[in-house]
């Protein structure tokens, strides 16, 4: 089928852009944006995904009130006939304004107790990182790319009929693409099981995951990095930079960290990352967790819709909307819609920081998942 994108000089494969070179049932494109207010106590998460080869669009968008509840919607239908723009999925869309520097999140109003209009203004130039490749039993189990952004966030949620405005918020956005696990439907057993509940975990052979993905500023310092590791800490990952002002990004050749947990949780209430540069200096990252990390389950990943059978799955020909909400008062447990209590693996905190004495914010994904000696986990 063509479209207006096939008007276009930027064909990479003999194929529509309705297509994808591989035929791999997993092949997705994400566009994610976040936010939230200093305190953490208000925050959203929304996205869109286009899974060509499983001819299914998700969407979904997150809000956490007061840290105590987060709501969520979720949006999926079947994607062909596909339209020239992929960036909205029902109420909700994207629009890039500007490419790298300006984007915009709307959620219209509906029978469902949120709505959200969020503008992302770039202050970091996108972070395009490593390859993220990877095989396990003689199988390519992992194979996209991801850039993510640092910015500032201005608009509003609506919450339960209270508006919240938003302005000068931290904000962070990332767009990936490719193939990986625990998208797109069924992941095939190959000898070796996955340490479980998010796709990286698939690295690690089996031996747990520890995983920290920072995106931080604070004064003039600002950038992102990550880390990968076994239970055992053993490192399979790492990359980032850091930017000094209006400086050139520096690559951070190193990163090592101090992790407090909540007590009893796999969550953390304190971190601390040494960055070594490449230009032999450290970066010291104080971070203080605030609010409450988001649940990813609401916005399908983890099994979260109601079928238990993930992202990419298709569902319905037409507009199909999963409406829910969680209790998260506590650090860790999750009350869900049916009032059993989970421990979603999939979390991603909300944070403060600090950089040689000047304070900002930091969004910090971390995993810690199957057993983890050095943590008496």
């Amino acid at each position: 089928m063509l479209t207006s994108l096939d008007e276009t000089l930027h064909h990479q494969a003999p194929l529509t852009f309705d297509h994808v070179h591989s035929t791999d049932h997993r092949f997705y494109d994400r566009q994610l944006m976040g936010g939230f207010r200093a305190d953490g106590e208000v925050a959203f998460l929304a996205g869109i995904t286009v899974f060509k080869n499983m001819n299914v669009i998700e969407g979904f968008a997150m809000v956490q009130h007061r840290s105590q509840r987060q709501y969520n919607v979720r949006l999926t239908r079947q994607l062909r006939p596909m339209p020239d723009s992929d960036a909205r999925i029902g109420p909700l869309s994207l629009s890039v304004i500007e490419a790298f520097k300006a984007l915009r999140y709307t959620l219209e109003a509906g029978d469902y107790p949120i709505s959200l209009d969020m503008q992302f203004d770039a202050m970091l130039p996108p972070r395009l990182e490593h390859p993220h490749v990877s095989r396990g039993d003689g199988r390519l189990h992992t194979d996209y790319l991801r850039y993510n952004q640092l910015g500032r966030i201005s608009g509003h949620v609506m919450v339960e009929g209270e508006r919240i405005e938003a302005n000068d918020w931290f904000g962070w956005r990332d767009h990936s693409w490719g193939v990986r696990p625990g998208v797109g439907g069924f992941e095939p057993m190959t000898g070796t099981p996955s340490a479980g509940g998010v796709a990286s975990a698939s690295r690690t052979g089996g031996k747990g995951l520890f995983l920290v993905h920072a995106g931080f500023r604070a004064g003039r310092f600002g950038g992102a990095v990550q880390l990968i590791e076994d239970g055992e800490g053993k490192r399979l990952y790492t990359e980032g930079e850091v930017r000094e002002g209006e400086g050139d990004p520096i690559e951070v050749i190193g990163i090592a960290h101090d992790v407090s947990f909540k007590p009893g949780t796999r969550v953390f209430d304190r971190m601390a990352l040494d960055l070594t540069l490449a230009d032999g200096r450290h970066i010291p990252i104080e971070a203080q967790s605030v609010g409450r990390p988001w649940v990813y389950r609401g916005g399908g990943f983890d099994g979260g819709f109601t079928d238990g059978e993930g992202q990419g799955v298709w569902r319905s020909r037409d507009l199909l909307f999963e409406i829910d909400s969680y209790e998260i008062s506590d650090p860790e447990v999750v009350i869900l819609p049916d009032g059993s209590r989970a421990t979603p693996k999939h979390r991603e905190q909300l944070t403060t920081c600090s950089i040689n004495g000047e304070s900002g914010s930091a969004y910090i994904p971390m995993f810690v998942i199957g057993p983890q000696p050095r943590f008496g986990l």
